[in-house]
């Protein structure tokens, strides 16, 4: 809706999203191949990145991290990232850790 409501054709969301999670330290005024009418009022709009990490804990047991994310408002999440290899358990695997 936002570019539509400038004039500009939808498919630059997608390379302004793009850019800013490759590059989130670039002004939004600045991304690359977008249009000049659409700069301003991005720069103007919206901000790349309104939360911040504010606590980081890793386990020594499996190394899941767990976060405490500050948000735009000044209210705090938790996030908690389990690290896996994707492969599928092996249930005799698990039977044997919890037995000792």
């Amino acid at each position: 809706a936002f570019v539509v409501g400038h004039g500009v054709k939808p498919s630059h969301m997608g390379r302004i999203w793009k850019h800013v999670l490759a590059h989130p330290e670039c002004p939004l005024d600045e991304i690359p191949g977008i249009p000049d009418r659409i700069r301003r009022p991005l720069k103007q709009e919206f901000a790349a990145l309104t939360s911040a990490v504010v606590q980081v804990r890793e386990s020594g047991v499996d190394g899941t991290l767990k976060l405490v994310l500050r948000l735009q408002d000044g209210g705090e999440v938790e996030a908690v990232l389990i690290r896996h290899t994707g492969e599928p358990e092996d249930p005799d695997r698990r039977q044997a850790d919890r037995c000792g």
